[in-house]
């Protein structure tokens, strides 16, 4: 069954919550009332839903006009049906666009839990041995900190024991994206994907990350694109994702013991 990223929850063991059995019997999605019932902690990005986000909302509005421009109209349809038409097809392309980002996280999760290749796997693997080199990745691991959860794309503690030069660790998240080839990944990057990965550090308790985001081209997932964030904007980062959870606890009057 799908799963909206936004309605995730985490139990107090760290482990995803994201469906329970309803009355009938049947699996659905865990809802605030069974959060309550059953002192579930909300993920990072339901947190990072709270405030609006003019990149997503101008993609969406992107993909109704090309869906506008590049639908036909029927004969005898009517302007109504036509738009119902459009809006369906444009939500479509997102589908098939979380379709694949999702195939493409599965093959590099699996590429670093199982050592099974996969063309997204050895490109993201030689960029990470490129910048940070002797480490030993976790890959798709869940918490429960702080009162949310999460579950992390790669993470290392770091290489203190190597002499190297991020000792306290490294979270990593992955994005895929349409048409990376020549991005500058510095204009890819916004203050969410800087809170996500600070929230992420918070709750495996490094208080110094090295925080990466990596961009994966749908089409062509050999193509990265990967930014490193700079040390100085983690605290502020950290502040802002703190200062939403405390405003979700007070919006949703529920605050997970």
């Amino acid at each position: 069954m799908a799963i909206k990223e936004s309605t995730h929850w985490y139990d107090q063991q760290g482990q995803p919550a994201y469906t329970v059995i309803g009355a009938n019997g049947k699996e659905r999605n865990t809802t605030l009332r069974d959060a309550r019932k059953l002192n579930l902690v909300p993920s990072v990005t339901t947190i990072l839903g709270v405030p609006a986000k003019p990149a997503l909302e101008n993609w969406k509005l992107n993909q109704a006009l090309l869906a506008v421009l590049t639908l036909p109209q029927l004969p005898d349809e009517s302007l109504d049906d036509f738009m119902i038409r459009a809006r369906a097809d444009s939500k479509q392309h997102a589908i098939e666009a979380a379709a694949r980002g999702t195939a493409i996280h599965a093959d590099v999760e699996a590429g670093f839990r199982d050592n099974r290749d996969s063309v997204a796997y050895a490109a993201v693997k030689e960029a990470l041995d490129g910048h940070f080199p002797g480490q030993t990745w976790v890959a798709e691991d869940s918490f429960c900190n702080e009162g949310y959860g999460g579950k992390i794309d790669l993470y290392s503690m770091g290489g203190f024991n190597l002499g190297l030069e991020w000792p306290d660790g490294i979270v990593v998240d992955l994005k895929t994206k349409d048409g990376l080839k020549g991005k500058d990944p510095a204009k890819l990057v916004f203050d969410d994907h800087g809170m996500q990965l600070s929230a992420y550090a918070q709750g495996l308790g490094i208080d110094n990350p090295t925080r990466v985001s990596i961009f994966i081209d749908r089409q062509h997932p050999d193509i990265l694109s990967i930014h490193i964030w700079d040390t100085d904007s983690h605290n502020r980062h950290l502040a802002m994702f703190n200062t939403l959870k405390q405003y979700w606890f007070l919006l949703k009057k529920y605050h997970p013991s």
